[in-house]
């Protein structure tokens, strides 16, 4: 989706500094600039050099990040989280926009944020000439205590790189039984993104026999049915991805029938659909469920994902090696393998949309393993040992 270019801000374009993203954002961001922002937004590497700074909420050691702001007045801050709401508080009167970002308003925002901090210095200058008393700090606003020495990390606390917050969010994990409402942030719309548009586009090829294609889109996407099911795209992943994990307006992706999808310039990249359905699953979902699944109820992977083309989310492999054997729930697969649960559950919403998952399981295919056997004590002392047999031989000989 193109983002019309804003108007240059009156006092030139806002030096934007990526002070607290992943590297997907910062990517999605960056090439948006490049494309539609260049009057109005430029991005700059360096604090010192920053108008405006961006900040995500949801990522671990924002507290850390907004102590390097914390003496510069002049810079102005927009947050941005899945749930901007919980943090309005906090953060007022800066603003937190919701996630996925609109990128069509943010650099007015931008924009808007370094207007704010300029005033706010204009207006405390009068006052600096003034003597100030400063008050220690409240215990509101202590930091608090570290966790105790030796007591263990909670499940999926775990430090992780760029990759996996990119991949697979950052959310907290679950109860390991159900005991209330699920939170909302779990879940994602399918309908809402590229996957939703691509499933139902697979699904009414297949039963048509016909080409689909998704109109609306920058670039081609195509579905062509036979001999077998293959998406046809101009994207490249660079492209790609970051419109996999980026919201849809209702009127776009359009799915058309088509006879033929031509590519008689060869330009188009065809790829299986399963491959392509988990790809573009796994970057929209992030660590999240499509909406309406029952994180505990146990199924099974039909197969193995093909990980020469499909991309492996962390402790993709592990997790396929354990659920193509054993029918399991997702919660219950993470703690099986001593892993945060929102890395199965970026593999169950991949495999979900590439079809590979087998939800028909019978009670009695779910095989626990049975505890080891050990014989009673009087039939392990009943056969004397090898050792004792000899002793007795030499002791009746004598």
């Amino acid at each position: 989706m193109k983002a019309p270019a804003a108007p240059p801000p009156a006092g030139g374009p806002c030096a934007l500094h990526l002070l607290h993203v992943g590297s997907m954002d910062a990517r999605l961001i960056g090439l948006s600039i490049e494309r539609h922002w260049t009057r109005s937004v430029h991005l700059v590497s360096t604090l010192a050099d920053a108008q405006v700074v961006l900040v995500d909420c949801d990522r671990p050691g924002i507290d850390a990040a907004l102590e390097s702001v914390a003496g510069n007045p002049r810079i102005g801050i927009v947050y941005y989280a899945f749930h901007p709401r919980d943090h309005a508080t906090r953060f007022h009167p800066r603003p937190v926009l919701g996630k996925p970002l609109n990128l069509e308003s943010l650099p007015a925002t931008l924009a808007q944020a370094r207007a704010d901090a300029s005033r706010l210095i204009a207006a405390a200058a009068p006052r600096s000439q003034q003597p100030t008393h400063q008050t220690p700090p409240t215990p509101h606003h202590a930091s608090p205590p570290p966790p105790r020495a030796g007591s263990p990390a909670p499940l999926g606390q775990g430090v992780m790189d760029e990759d996996e917050r990119d991949f697979c969010g950052a959310m907290d994990d679950l109860p390991l039984t159900p005991t209330g409402a699920l939170p909302d942030k779990l879940f994602f719309e399918p309908d809402d993104y590229l996957i939703g548009r691509l499933h139902r586009a697979l699904a009414q090829a297949t039963a048509s026999g016909r080409p689909q294609i998704i109109s609306g889109l920058p670039r081609l996407i195509g579905i062509q049915p036979r001999p077998q099911p293959l998406c046809i795209t101009a994207f490249r992943e660079n492209h790609l991805r970051p419109l996999a994990m980026t919201q849809l307006p209702e009127a776009t992706g359009r799915i058309v029938s088509t006879v033929i999808i031509d590519d008689a310039s060869g330009a188009l990249t065809h790829s299986a659909a399963e491959d392509f359905l988990w790809n573009t699953a796994a970057w929209a979902a992030r660590g999240r469920l499509p909406a309406g699944t029952n994180p505990y109820l146990p199924v099974r992977l039909r197969a193995w994902p093909n990980f020469t083309s499909a991309c492996a989310t962390p402790h993709a492999l592990r997790i396929a090696a354990l659920w193509t054997r054993t029918p399991a729930s997702p919660v219950d697969i993470a703690t099986r393998l001593g892993i945060p649960h929102r890395y199965v559950f970026s593999v169950y919403s991949a495999a979900h949309f590439a079809n590979l998952l087998d939800a028909r399981i019978e009670p009695d295919q779910i095989v626990t393993a049975p505890p080891p056997t050990v014989p009673p004590v009087a039939e392990r002392q009943a056969r004397p040992s090898i050792l004792s047999r000899i002793l007795r031989k030499l002791r009746d000989a004598v």
